[in-house]
């Protein structure tokens, strides 16, 4: 799972980046909607991978208690 938080670590600094760039340009610049839209991206992937792993968790978490109440 340290491997999966690295990558949404990487996704939020990239989202960070991107968000920065879209800032610093003029509205009227069309490059403008391109970073906001890969960032939006980026933001998108990592909240993808961060809700698989509380999913996985809380899989884990119910297996466990079930082989609990079986036991």
């Amino acid at each position: 799972m340290t491997g999966r938080h690295n990558v949404a670590r990487d996704e939020l600094n990239k989202f960070k980046t991107l968000l920065g760039q879209y800032g610093e340009l003029d509205s009227k610049d069309e490059r403008c909607n391109a970073f906001l839209h890969q960032a939006l991206g980026r933001l998108g992937s990592a909240i993808d991978l961060i809700l698989k792993d509380i999913e996985r968790i809380n899989d884990e978490r119910s297996s466990a208690q079930s082989g609990d109440r079986e036991g």
